[in-house]
């Protein structure tokens, strides 16, 4: 590995380590939880046996089987309230019809609590995508992917290896902010899924390029930690993955740098020249 390169690398880091910071390993937990209803008890009046209310033909069995269904109904039509039927997916046969189609989102929590939908931005011709976890703050509040610290260096380290950040596409495997830059989870995650598969199809890149365990596992579940995995080329589909650390991991553990630079130096490779 040049030294002048992997200097010039890690002069950019210093100063963007020395610039302001914003919070992104802030985790918060959230608990989902469903109370019952309770339906008040139904008294009925007995006249006498031969009472219109239970005829001999129906009995009391068949009024309890009655409520029982009745419950039923109402507990099926509460959950169609907070689970809706799917969207069906509809094509589009451009990115900015895919991003117009999902700008007023509300698939998951996240559509409520977003100040702007992250679709993404780059070369629609790009032969490389730099798919990340989830928007930070500064990519809520602008409505563009890595802008903040980690875009700086993500921006820096695409350069170093002759390449021009106008010249990819960079996205994120969630397209909204997750509240206090907590991990998105899974439900989150299988929401946006859809988009991204329709923004790979309309790219059709030749190299997808992971930062990170969550955009890793999300398309290739079932991997150990990024720290095992990173730098070995693997498939998705018809799409060809090299795993690397986050930008933002790497802003906190320096000593990481060489090993992503190692990995940079591939795409080069996978993604102009295979």
């Amino acid at each position: 590995m040049p030294k002048v390169e992997l200097r010039r690398l890690l002069d950019g880091l210093g100063e963007i380590l020395d610039s302001p910071t914003e919070d992104v390993d802030k985790q918060s937990k959230y608990n989902f939880s469903v109370s019952a209803a309770t339906q008040p008890a139904v008294k009925i009046k007995h006249e006498n046996a031969d009472s219109k209310i239970f005829p001999p033909s129906t009995g009391i069995t068949d009024l309890q089987e009655k409520l029982s269904a009745a419950k039923q109904q109402t507990v099926l039509e509460a959950f169609k309230q907070l689970i809706p039927e799917p969207e069906a997916e509809i094509k589009v046969s451009s990115l900015s019809e895919l991003a117009d189609k999902y700008k007023s989102c509300q698939r998951c929590s996240l559509g409520k609590t977003r100040t702007n939908l992250v679709f993404g931005n780059g070369s629609i011709n790009s032969r490389v995508i730099f798919l990340g976890e989830g928007p930070g703050a500064d990519e809520d509040a602008q409505g563009q992917p890595f802008v903040g610290r980690a875009g700086r260096l993500l921006t820096k380290m695409i350069n170093t290896i002759g390449i021009e950040r106008d010249d990819v596409y960079i996205t994120n495997i969630v397209k909204c902010r997750p509240p206090e830059n907590r991990n998105p989870t899974p439900a989150e995650i299988s929401c946006c899924l859809p988009i991204i598969k329709q923004q790979l199809e309309l790219l059709n890149p030749k190299l997808i390029v992971t930062l990170g365990n969550i955009p890793t596992k999300s398309l290739i579940p079932d991997l150990p930690g990024i720290t095992k995995v990173r730098g070995r080329i693997m498939q998705y589909e018809n799409w060809t993955v090299l795993p690397t650390f986050h930008p933002s991991y790497l802003l906190r553990n320096r000593s990481a740098m060489p090993l992503a630079w190692e990995d940079f130096k591939k795409i080069p490779e996978l993604a102009f020249h295979s």
